[in-house]
């Protein structure tokens, strides 16, 4: 057998380095490549393409927000007509109301908030990507979880979010920035008058995912912590260990009939339902988020993100445990 020429070890040298190089870039540029896998699997997120139906006790506010009076002082808000079919969540007390989540701000919510209680209104963010803060900074009073990185990111009582905290260049949009009038401690108790909600610090989504409690309702609103459909636990700032942990901890908290409320509701498309979810669900996320954090390789479906079933409702998108930056 011949040695291979000069001519041909130089091209296999030249194809080694350009992988090598691809490979590094890939690597350092690893939270833009999970943010357009995100709008890939996402069917492209913008508008949605089909006729939402409504299920349930849903109604049209207009043409494009739905209501659904969850009772006991509480709504929920959809966004149906937009791809992601964002819910926010509205909970009054005898004083105050606070406004969980705000949508991407493809139309302002106000209105309807304003149509539902003629309350002062507290705006609260379950994290900060943009299909969640768009519309704060229509609010006067917004409150943030008391947490150090945005405490430090904070300048004369605003804060703008940066590139992969906001994600918002999916959809073509630039970071918001806001006015903190509030900073809440996890753990802390938020009272409306005669209704007192706790905040929970739950990282693992994001570093700054919360949820809020309402004991008194039997109710939790989760966010993107949970919901039905696809989980996302690859995007930048997830962390696997962390997520894992905070199912754990909230499993642990919810009782057998507390009922959980999520932020994105069209699984079903086109029928659109205010997402539940229970107890057992949360148990389930727990059980795929431990392991897919305990497994450097791949498992499940797919080699990035990996694909983890949860349940009948729900599949974790995982990144690599190392992959946390």
């Amino acid at each position: 057998m011949s040695r291979p020429g000069r001519g041909a070890l130089r091209m296999v040298v030249g194809s080694v380095a350009a992988l090598l190089a691809v490979a590094l870039i890939v690597a350092l540029r690893m939270p833009e490549v999970a943010a357009w896998q995100w709008y890939l699997r996402a069917g492209k997120p913008g508008m949605a393409d089909f006729e939402p139906r409504l299920d349930g006790a849903l109604r049209w506010a207009d043409d494009y927000f739905v209501v659904e009076e969850l009772g006991d002082g509480a709504w929920a808000i959809g966004e149906p007509r937009y791809g992601q079919c964002n819910f926010s969540y509205l909970i009054a007390g005898s004083e105050r109301a606070l406004l969980f989540d705000t949508g991407p701000g493809v139309r302002d919510i106000g209105p309807i908030v304003g149509s539902l209680t003629k309350l002062p209104v507290l705006a609260l963010p379950s994290h900060l990507h943009f299909d969640h803060v768009g519309n704060l900074a229509r609010f006067a009073d917004v409150a943030l979880p008391d947490l150090p990185a945005l405490r430090a990111q904070a300048r004369g009582g605003r804060i703008r979010l940066t590139r992969y905290q906001h994600l918002g260049f999916i959809e073509g949009g630039i970071p918001v920035e806001f006015a903190v009038t509030r900073w809440l401690a996890p753990g802390s108790s938020i009272e409306l008058g005669g209704r007192t909600l706790r905040l929970l610090s739950m990282p693992g989504h994001t570093a700054d995912s919360v949820v809020l409690e309402d004991q008194g309702a039997n109710r939790l609103f989760a966010g993107d912590f949970i919901y039905p459909s696809q989980i996302y636990a690859f995007l930048p700032g997830a962390d696997l260990d962390a997520y894992a942990a905070s199912a754990q901890r909230l499993a642990a908290r919810l009782g057998p009939a507390t009922v959980v409320y999520g932020a994105h509701g069209c699984d079903q498309a086109p029928t659109v339902a205010v997402p539940r979810l229970a107890r057992t669900d949360v148990q389930d996320l727990a059980r795929a988020l431990t392991v897919a954090a305990a497994s450097s390789g791949p498992i499940g479906a797919g080699l990035y993100p990996r694909r983890l079933p949860v349940n009948g409702r729900m599949i974790l998108y995982a990144k690599y445990p190392w992959m946390v930056r």
